[in-house]
């Protein structure tokens, strides 16, 4: 399992996804704004909820499971 996953601002996370292939897929309800990711023919599409001030450490890594990213990838791209 990846290690110290920190806190994120959304815009933060967001340029993380995005420097890693994810796309802007469209806005969702309220301010929530979805992103996609293409893994194994299948595409992944998570909301990011836009109105948080800092979203928790638990939250990120949902969402990057969620965006089918393995240990390895999670580990790098924290690295950034």
């Amino acid at each position: 399992m990846a290690k110290k996953i920190p806190a994120l601002k959304p815009r933060e996370l967001i340029r993380l996804l995005l420097a890693e292939g994810c796309i802007f897929y469209r806005e969702g309800k309220g301010d929530h704004r979805l992103y996609s990711r293409t893994v194994a023919g299948r595409k992944r599409i998570v909301p990011i909820d836009m109105g948080a001030g800092e979203l928790s450490p638990l939250y990120v890594l949902r969402i990057l499971r969620q965006l089918s990213f393995s240990d390895e990838e999670i580990e790098r791209l924290l690295r950034k």
